[in-house]
């Protein structure tokens, strides 16, 4: 068994003591190691390497996942919105005023690929860049294959321990096929596909109104929706259209 000296103060010691001989202890060194074994069970995996490793907890966790999900949970608000006819996608950016320009200054992009692929991105902006940019050649023909290929990048990320999982969640809107479509990529690698979908750091409420208010309709009336939903008076929407 490992021993540990330490050095406390007489007060501390006299506490000690005082404890061991009311207490069910029988000596000061039972009572600190009661008070460490104590102390590991409460903090649990952090103090077992789960927190720091890509590793499975033993409950089923990925801790760093879950950071990777919290850190897009934080990036700029987007929506995206099919309507008939086609797709919007509308990213609110924040204003900046820390470094000085003319005009507005939009720190997030919404890349188009090809003439039937826009991809956007919330979270971590190197993380987004990284994947758009590997993305920038890729052909696929159908959207189940441009979302599969997302899901490839972002679970290749969580299985060597040499990197982290990307901390950004990626929208994959398509028009391929005639037919408007709308899949979101989180950074487990999940897919999701649905009429109306957001991320980001949304206002409150949003994403309460967005099932139940929304359906298909005009273009216009999407922006609209949209607008409502992620404008503060702190940003600046930009809506970006992929139509059929």
């Amino acid at each position: 068994m490992s021993e540990i000296r330490t050095v406390i103060p007489d007060e501390i010691d006299q506490y000690l003591e005082a404890v061991v001989r009311t207490g069910p202890f029988a000596s000061k060194a039972e009572l600190v190691r009661a008070a460490l074994v104590s102390y590991a069970q409460e903090a649990g995996p952090l103090a077992q390497g789960f927190d720091k490793d890509l590793l499975f907890s033993p409950d089923g966790r990925l801790y760093q996942v879950e950071y990777a999900r919290e850190s897009a949970r934080r990036g700029a608000p987007v929506a995206g919105l099919v309507y008939d006819g086609g797709v919007l996608i509308t990213a609110a950016y924040r204003k900046q005023t820390s470094v000085p320009c003319v005009g507005p200054k939009l720190t997030g992009k919404v890349t188009p690929v090809g003439g039937s692929i826009l991809l956007a991105g919330s979270g971590l902006v190197a993380d987004i860049a990284m994947v758009t940019h590997e993305l920038g050649s890729f052909k696929g023909t159908t959207p189940e294959v441009w979302a599969q290929a997302l899901r490839s990048i972002f679970w290749k990320a969580t299985l060597e321990r040499s990197r982290r999982p990307l901390g950004a969640s990626m929208l994959l809107a398509s028009t391929l096929g005639g037919n408007p479509r709308l899949f979101l990529v989180d950074p487990s690698g999940s897919i999701t596909e649905a009429d109306g979908i957001l991320m980001g750091s949304v206002p409150e409420g949003a994403t309460d109104r967005l099932p139940k208010e929304y359906r298909r309709g005009t273009a216009k009336e999407a922006e609209a929706f949209a607008s409502s939903l992620l404008k503060e008076p702190t940003t600046l929407l930009a809506h970006h259209h992929l139509a059929v």
